[in-house]
């Protein structure tokens, strides 16, 4: 075991008292703290779901951050039920956000936010995913509830190496899972780590290795492609750019959809320290551009292709202003010229 692995394990051995549990589910917010347009753009999008079952919305950002605590602040007197912020314990909360590192930033999110938490589910919200129907996270509580899951989810893992084994397991977003079942593994074996299963090594994402190892039939997976929009890699994307030097190959559009949220969801002044649209758009021709676009090839084309589709859901969803949703398509047309 490394010098990491054996700190996180010794940190993280036990959880804090629970508090009694209410029925209904906890709504986690984990978001990027010097990213604070994804806290107004989650809190956009779940402000038009229905709350029948939601006990509480936990923001728990992976810095704290003024512009956090404003928009919490702000968004309190009509949020429906209770809307609190949760911090990293110390030392994490003063040491993690100089490493930049996401895998660990979404493992100590969700830890903190599961401690605090008081309903007797769990869900967790991406910041970079979109709910389409207003029944979406209120469905996803009655339905792990009514089936007896300790774990559902909207989305296979990604990892091919789980059905290999023959398990079944879901991916974090829109995760809905039994407080008590999350509670009963070590907070550290839900974040992502390197361990042995079934007689092989293996690096386990959030959350993965405790549904690994439970009974595959309180497992649920319920998709819900036409009610979700999401993209993948956004925050991970965000911090290779800081770390970058030199030019930066945004291939899979994750900074240019950064730079669209800040234009149609930020309200406070705050520097992103990303390249204006125009700006963007001179890394479709130029390679010596601070951020960089791939040539149009019928791989790129087709990945546009599905950027661009699922970014249309948004721009016309209820959360965007029109007038703003108009700016951004105008925006964006040089990219839709390029690969066209």
């Amino acid at each position: 075991m490394s010098l990491g692995s054996t700190y996180w394990t010794a940190r993280f051995a036990h959880w804090p008292p629970a508090a009694p549990a209410v029925d209904g589910y906890s709504l986690l917010m984990p978001v990027p703290g010097d990213l604070p347009v994804f806290l107004e753009l989650a809190l956009s999008t779940c402000a038009t779901q229905e709350s029948a079952h939601r006990v509480e919305t936990i923001v728990v950002p992976d810095r704290p951050t003024k512009e956090i605590t404003a928009v919490v602040e702000r968004a309190r007197p009509t949020w429906e039920g209770d809307l609190s912020t949760r911090l990293f314990p110390r030392p994490e909360r003063h040491a993690l956000p100089a490493l930049k590192n996401p895998f660990h930033n979404y493992g100590i999110q969700l830890i903190t936010g599961v401690s605090a938490a008081r309903g007797s589910h769990i869900v967790l919200h991406d910041a970079d995913l979109f709910l389409c129907r207003p029944g979406a996270l209120d469905d996803r509580y009655r339905r792990t509830r009514d089936d007896d899951l300790y774990v559902s989810g909207v989305s296979p893992v990604w990892d091919e190496w789980y059905r290999e084994k023959g398990l079944s397991i879901v991916a974090t977003w829109e995760q809905c899972a039994r407080r008590d079942w999350i509670r009963s593994f070590p907070p550290h074996m839900h974040m992502g780590h390197e361990s042995e299963l079934m007689g092989e090594s293996h690096v386990f994402d959030i959350t993965l290795h405790p549904q690994a190892v439970t009974d595959q039939r309180r497992i649920g997976l319920q998709e819900d492609e036409e009610g979700i929009v999401h993209f993948n890699y956004v925050i991970a994307t965000y911090r290779h750019f800081q770390k970058a030097k030199g030019s930066f190959a945004d291939e899979r559009f994750r900074l240019l959809l950064i730079r669209l949220f800040v234009d149609l969801f930020a309200t406070l002044p705050y520097d992103y320290h990303l390249p204006s649209m125009a700006e963007l758009a001179t890394g479709l021709h130029d390679a010596d551009a601070p951020v960089t676009y791939p040539a149009p090839t019928e791989e790129t084309v087709a990945a546009y292709r599905d950027y661009r589709t699922k970014l249309e859901k948004i721009l016309t969803g209820a959360w965007v202003p029109t007038e703003r949703g108009g700016q951004a398509t105008e925006a964006l047309r040089p990219f839709d010229a390029h690969y066209a």
